[in-house]
């Protein structure tokens, strides 16, 4: 048995603080990060990740939680690939507060399709 605990990924594709990760199949979303708009999935089996969007300019992510919306709905429904995003959060003092929500599509679903901005 190895001693190593952990293995190397593939690295990421710009320096994150203070990320918010959220779980959806295969796939980690990371979404923002202390001073950093963008999010990114990254697929586990792929070893592999890709721009989803970035924040709105106004958005000051010095502090933020993403959570995923259970719809119990859906929960059925195994070809549904869309889930809700909640973000929500602040600067310390409490200015600069959002309140966000996303449609999330797989960015994986269609890789022969990539010019389509599925996710608002």
């Amino acid at each position: 048995m190895s001693n190593q605990v952990f293995q190397a990924l593939k690295e990421l594709p710009i320096p994150l603080s203070q990320s918010q990760c959220v779980l959806h199949k295969h796939e980690f979303l990371i979404c923002g990060g202390k001073g950093e708009r963008a999010c990114y999935s990254y697929h586990t089996l792929r070893n592999e990740y890709k721009f989803i969007c970035e924040y709105p300019s106004d958005v000051q992510l010095f502090g933020h939680c993403v959570v995923k919306l259970v719809d119990s709905n859906n929960n059925n429904d195994k070809d549904n690939n869309q889930i809700t995003l909640l973000s929500f959060g602040s600067t310390w003092g409490g200015s600069n507060a959002h309140t966000l929500v996303m449609k999330y599509v797989s960015v994986w679903s269609d890789d022969n399709n990539n010019d389509k901005n599925k996710n608002k």
